[in-house]
């Protein structure tokens, strides 16, 4: 029996673990159950990574993973976002996988903060432990720290018209802000059309996403 596990999950050792309990749970199964099971795997697949993105290596996941259970201490060297060399010795909290990507968020001089695993460059587990700060949520953070990342890189806007198929995908696709977005735009004109503005944090990214959309938008503004 196959299982396709995340990419995030293999890669962090699950892979083994969740084959056996399916191949556990499908041999328990009857005959007639077992038949829906394997209807539904035709039928639906979870495919957790984004268009035109190609999944980096993070060869320290396994140190880190361990590191984060364990409450130790790591010194990292890592590439930063100006692919500048950089070293620091940090409290690692908790990983955290969002869209196929693996990040570290960690404790430095007691304010948190978030690296990105696969821009590691050395992990280094040192022996002095740490505690974690009392009242630390480790999801309410990443939620809070995702809505200020996105806020302050978003600074390029693009003025489009929208299908109305995928006007109702855009959370999906965007992410839950574009609710709030998708309230400001114009009535559907008489084809059903809607114009409405995104904002990205470059025009590469704005390019990148909009030509993922194909033929369901139109760019009006800039040429």
């Amino acid at each position: 029996m196959m299982l396709s596990v995340p990419g995030p999950l293999d890669r962090l050792g699950a892979r083994q673990e969740l084959a056996s309990a399916v191949r556990k749970l499908s041999a328990a199964l009857s005959g007639p159950a077992r038949a829906d099971e394997e209807k539904v795997r035709q039928r639906f697949l979870l495919d957790w990574s984004w268009w035109f993105h190609s999944q980096e290596p993070a060869p320290y996941l396994n140190a880190i993973q361990q590191a984060v259970w364990q409450e130790r201490r790591l010194r990292l060297r890592y590439r930063t976002f100006l692919q500048v060399p950089a070293e620091v010795e940090v409290d690692p909290y908790g990983l955290v996988a969002k869209a196929g990507i693996w990040y570290l968020v960690a404790g430095v001089g007691g304010t948190a903060r978030v690296f990105q695993v696969a821009w590691m460059m050395d992990v280094q587990p040192l022996e002095t432990q740490f505690s974690r700060p009392a009242g630390f949520d480790l999801a309410s953070f990443w939620q809070e720290w995702c809505a200020g990342y996105e806020q302050s890189r978003q600074a390029f806007t693009v003025r489009l018209r929208i299908s109305p198929g995928l006007f109702k995908l855009l959370p999906l696709y965007m992410g839950r802000r574009m609710v709030e977005q998708m309230t400001q735009a114009s009535p559907p004109d008489a084809d059903g059309w809607l114009t409405m503005s995104l904002t990205f944090e470059s025009l590469e990214a704005a390019r990148e996403r909009i030509l993922s959309f194909g033929g369901a938008a139109e760019v009006l503004e800039p040429e």
